[in-house]
């Protein structure tokens, strides 16, 4: 029996996820072989492309699906193509016919990674979104490279650079950890089924009786591209029972937590303490003027920045999921902006600027920035 002529392996594990890695050991005329698997939108073949360097393109000419293949090592490429259990399967069985075989281990850290390196690919295989997959890819490649060369700079510039970085820690800690957004409201203003109508299935309990959500139920779904878990907590009222004052107090930290908060008020129902309590407290948030297809009740009570909507209907329902995104994500980084993308990179970052900051000695700043590459 000859000699296979590569190895592929599967780095990601089954299950969800919107990327899927497969790394190939071997050579690159296994790309290039007419008729080639991989085309790039550069035009080039896989053994032009740059070592450690992101390539988009597309996977076969027949229904060709787009990719993202990086060559690790001059035998080692690694390709990044939807998590699906059929994209991944195209692949390997396209590669099979060329003559290489299937390791059934899935791996995990590589002994020549860093523990940066190995966050980074990580991250990418917990994305949940298209979206979030790009702006880690791109992470992938250029956090553990400007990391990196933070030793050789001067202190005042290492901090400045590390401070740009931190900037986009939130947002790069949200690439995997979805925005919690947690409404609340006294009980029948319709949290459920706003929640229904912006997820776009039942996921929500509704029923028409007062305390019927006893305890927080979060479903998560995607606005924009950007993961988000919306909660529908427990109606708040001040003459609740013992069983929905333990749902209350759940709501109240939950809100207390989250990242954004939306109040609801019944616009068909008189405005009550309860209403503008929450509305005092909450009201920084946005504001939801909910069953917008009945009469309004509140009028010149309404609070001026209210948005109608109604779930029964649908208006007002896109304008609302656009505001959501608008709060949570006002502004997104330049392409290939280094950014920390877990809570240990973050923290590491943060012990780099405060060591700088305190005027210790160099190598107690290099021994730092070692700490953000390797723990």
């Amino acid at each position: 029996m000859s000699s296979p002529r590569g190895i592929i392996s599967r780095l990601t594990p089954s299950g969800a996820g919107a990327v899927a890695v497969v790394r190939v050991q071997g050579p690159m005329s296994l790309f290039d072989d007419a008729p080639s698997l991989f085309l790039a939108a550069n035009g080039r073949p896989v053994a032009d492309q740059q070592i450690n360097r992101v390539c988009y393109g597309e996977w076969g000419t027949e229904t060709p699906e787009s990719i993202v293949l990086c060559r690790t090592n001059p035998e080692e490429t690694e390709i990044q193509c939807h998590g699906g259990q059929a994209a991944v399967a195209r692949i390997m069985d396209d590669l099979e016919t060329r003559g290489c075989v299937v390791s059934d281990a899935v791996s995990t850290r590589r002994d020549t990674e860093s523990l940066i390196e190995a966050e980074c690919r990580e991250a990418v295989i917990h994305a949940t979104t298209l979206r979030t997959a790009d702006v880690l890819l791109q992470q992938q490649e250029v956090l553990p490279q400007a990391v990196g060369k933070l030793a050789g700079l001067s202190p005042d510039r290492a901090k400045r650079q590390v401070e740009e970085w931190l900037v986009w820690a939130e947002f790069g800690v949200h690439l995997t950890e979805p925005w919690r957004v947690v409404l609340c409201g006294r009980p029948n203003v319709g949290k459920s089924s706003l929640i229904n109508a912006l997820v776009g299935f039942s996921r929500s309990i509704v029923f028409d009786q007062p305390g019927t959500t006893r305890d927080v139920v979060a479903v998560e779904t995607a606005l924009d591209g950007w993961p988000i878990e919306f909660s529908d907590t427990a109606g708040i009222r001040a003459d609740a029972d013992d069983l929905e004052s333990v749902g209350i107090e759940r709501a109240r930290q939950r809100l207390a937590d989250a990242d954004l908060r939306i109040v609801l008020i019944d616009v068909s129902q008189q405005p009550t303490d309860d209403d503008r309590e929450l509305l005092a407290v909450w009201g920084e948030g946005i504001v939801v003027a909910h069953k917008c297809d009945l009469d309004d009740a509140w009028r010149n009570s309404m609070p001026q920045a209210a948005m109608a909507v109604s779930s029964v209907t649908g208006a007002g329902v896109e304008e609302l999921a656009e505001e959501i995104v608008r709060r949570l994500v006002p502004c997104v980084p330049p392409s290939m902006t280094p950014m920390p993308v877990t809570r240990r990179q973050t923290r590491a970052l943060l012990s780099v600027r405060d060591t700088i900051d305190g005027g210790v000695e160099t190598n107690e700043v290099e021994r730092r920035i070692s700490a953000v590459v390797e723990g």
